[in-house]
């Protein structure tokens, strides 16, 4: 006399690897719109919120991954009213990370890297730092479209890096204006 339990079993199995394989698939991203017309990927991990920057067009984070992203836009035009003309997107980048060398004991700012995504210009470099809260790892991206120029940070802590570095690289090379 046979039992059905060999078949449960099997099904069980089945389930349990379709189930495994789902849950190790790429993240997600959709498509959101920021400032004054642009759209960019997120992670569909990431909610939207107004609490990490006041000057921030764009603003997403996860708690739990501990994950956060925020855009400023500068319009090319105003910065020249400015005083501010800057020649390319790694140019750009330099000027504002500048404020993150002035520490430079505490915080490891990466080499610059550039290329291009989406049509758009884009230079991005890497910043480590320790603090009495814990060891961090930003990426800090800057993109160049005809109009504007865009600062992309995305953090996370140290220990979350190997595991958000390239879902950060995908939406901060994603912005279409």
């Amino acid at each position: 006399m046979r039992t059905s339990l060999p078949s449960k079993f099997v099904l069980t199995v089945v389930f349990l690897l379709v189930g495994a394989s789902i849950s190790v698939a790429q993240t997600k991203f959709a498509e959101r719109k920021g400032g004054h017309a642009y759209k960019m990927d997120i992670p569909d991990y990431m909610v939207k919120t107004f609490d990490l920057n006041d000057v921030a067009s764009l603003q997403y984070y996860n708690k739990t991954k501990e994950a956060y992203t925020i855009v400023v836009d500068d319009e090319k035009e105003h910065l020249e009213l400015l005083g501010m003309k800057f020649t390319s997107a790694e140019e750009f980048l330099n000027n504002f990370a500048a404020d993150y060398k002035k520490e430079e004991k505490k915080r490891k700012l990466g080499k610059t890297r550039s290329f291009e995504a989406n049509g758009n210009n884009v230079a991005q470099t890497e910043l480590r730092w320790k603090d009495e809260e814990g060891e961090f790892f930003m990426l800090i991206s800057a993109v160049e479209t005809k109009t504007h120029f865009y600062k992309v940070l995305c953090w996370t802590l140290a220990a979350n890096e190997a595991q958000l570095k390239e879902d950060f690289k995908q939406l901060s090379a994603s912005i279409q204006d």
